[in-house]
């Protein structure tokens, strides 16, 4: 193996691998490695971190191409492609507000008549919001920018859970919603 070290050109004729990295520290697993039009980081002897000829960035499954798509488990084709599965925290609504820069699922237990309002809808794409609702008592009200099936909201049963989901692809100016209704609780 040829080593040149050259003030111009930099260091060139080791490529090493990631169990065994072409430059590293006194560490011998961890460092860098290079393959054709590649470099990559290693650490404890497995690749962690690659960018590709492209300008695509690999982090473990994690792949950011050079247009700033990521993919998860899989190389993207959108912005975002996820291969496997995805999981959300449950935001508890305070108040009536649903805040959707908090989240996508919300839930609210409502003890009375209740009217919602929708808040930090994203601009400039669609978004989806879940909303679980514990229904002890009263009438739920919903913002007129909701449009249901046949432009009738569902009739709910005090005392039951109930499940809707709401899409808007206009920044929240029109919502569609449906219901699955009458969960025991």
């Amino acid at each position: 193996m040829t080593l040149s070290i050259d003030g111009a050109a930099g260091i060139s004729g080791v490529n090493g691998t990631a169990s065994a990295p072409a430059l590293k520290g006194t560490d011998a697993d961890t460092g860098l490695f290079f393959g054709t039009n590649t470099a990559s980081i290693a650490t404890a002897g497995s690749e962690r971190l690659a960018v590709a000829a492209n300008g695509n960035v690999q982090v473990g499954t994690t792949i950011v191409d050079a247009n700033g798509k990521v993919g998860i488990g899989s190389t993207p084709t959108t912005d975002l492609d996820l291969n496997g599965n995805c999981a959300s925290n449950a935001v508890a609504v305070s108040g009536y507000d649903i805040d959707c820069s908090l989240g996508n699922y919300f839930t609210k237990t409502c003890n009375g008549n209740s009217t919602f309002t929708i808040s930090n809808v994203p601009s400039s794409r669609a978004f989806t919001i879940a909303l679980e609702v514990t229904h002890t008592s009263g009438t739920l009200t919903w913002p007129a920018a909701i449009k249901w099936p046949a432009d009738t909201p569902p009739t709910l049963t005090a005392g039951k859970t109930h499940l809707f989901v709401f899409v808007t692809d206009d920044g929240g100016t029109r919502w569609r919603g449906a219901a699955i209704v009458d969960y025991v609780n």
